[in-house]
């Protein structure tokens, strides 16, 4: 089975987070953990990456936190993953061989990543509008 690992739809739900709060402060990773339900010190390894990455940046500090390094806008969700799963790949890159099959895999890996190509500004839209259809359906 092909799956995306825990760390990637974690680290999805923490940056939605701070693309929720973009220009309104700073987060903390207690906050995030809490109101995402991800393990804190899981959340803490997942933003080293990310800031190593330049995709967050943290201030340090008693009234410190975390808050996206650009506008939402420009934050793909093929980054993200990429960075976290260390790749998106079916076929081994190395590979010389161009049977079908091999080629089958690279459609479905430029397909994958083209689904990805979403911002979190766009994902935001999407989680927004479904949170207000799902409150006007009780």
């Amino acid at each position: 089975m092909l799956t995306i690992s825990s760390k990637s739809i974690y680290g999805l739900k923490a940056v939605l987070a701070l693309a929720e709060h973009y220009d309104q402060g700073l987060l903390q990773t207690k906050d995030i953990a809490a109101q995402q339900d991800i393990p804190r010190q899981f959340l803490e390894q997942i933003f080293n990456q990310l800031g190593k990455a330049k995709i967050i940046s943290s201030v340090r500090g008693k009234y410190g936190g975390y808050k996206l390094s650009r506008s939402p806008a420009e934050i793909k969700v093929a980054e993200i993953i990429t960075l976290l799963e260390g790749g998106i790949s079916f076929v081994n890159e190395n590979s010389k061989q161009t049977d079908v099959i091999t080629e089958l895999f690279h459609n479905a890996e430029e397909k994958l990543l083209n689904a990805f190509e979403i911002s979190l500004a766009d994902l935001l839209m999407r989680q927004q509008k479904r949170r207000s259809v799902l409150s006007f359906d009780i």
